[in-house]
């Protein structure tokens, strides 16, 4: 029998009274057998139930950029610098001319163009891999401001790089 503070074990011995009735159960009077019959007493405590909440699986805090993204952004940025140097020397007249010597549209050229001007803490996290997972090339020559720390900080950038800088200051 099983009680909230204890199991109890009754031993019976072949031959006793009160033997199992025909369905395998215990019969009233084996109930009662069972009473007078040496009992086995197992102190026990039933655990309560709690369902276990939680999250199972927690993310790093900072996902960094991948190795295939890293290999993307980098010739990306060292074509918009030289397109921009070409533009600044003379040797183009224009976004046109760049455009029909890469075989791309002018506004693929105008929409990377920008990438020529990455802060170079940023350049030096996505080469060594701590710029945030989710920056894309794109994005980041989309929304591009002007002043370096600004694209700082809204790439995240404000732990120390493998350049060994670090970004404390803002107004920089």
């Amino acid at each position: 029998m099983v009680r909230p503070e204890a199991i109890e074990v009754w031993l019976h011995w072949p031959g006793d009274e009160g033997a199992q009735d025909g369905e395998g159960g215990r019969g009233e009077d084996q109930v009662q057998a069972a009473v007078t019959s040496p009992a086995l007493t197992l102190p026990w405590t039933s655990r309560g139930f709690a369902a276990v909440k939680g999250i199972v699986h927690t993310p790093a805090d900072a996902q960094t950029l991948k190795p295939e993204a890293r290999d993307a952004f980098l010739p990306a940025i060292a074509k918009a610098r030289a397109w921009i140097d070409d533009v600044v020397q003379g040797r183009v007249a224009g976004i046109a001319d760049i455009a029909a010597r890469e075989h791309k549209g002018e506004r693929h050229i105008r929409l990377l163009a920008p990438l020529a001007f990455v802060s170079p803490q940023v350049v030096a996290a996505i080469i060594d891999g701590t710029a945030p997972a989710d920056l894309t090339i794109t994005g980041l020559a989309k929304a591009l401001p002007y002043s370096w720390a600004e694209q700082e900080r809204r790439i995240r950038l404000h732990a120390s790089t493998s350049s060994g800088f670090l970004v404390t200051d803002p107004d920089r």
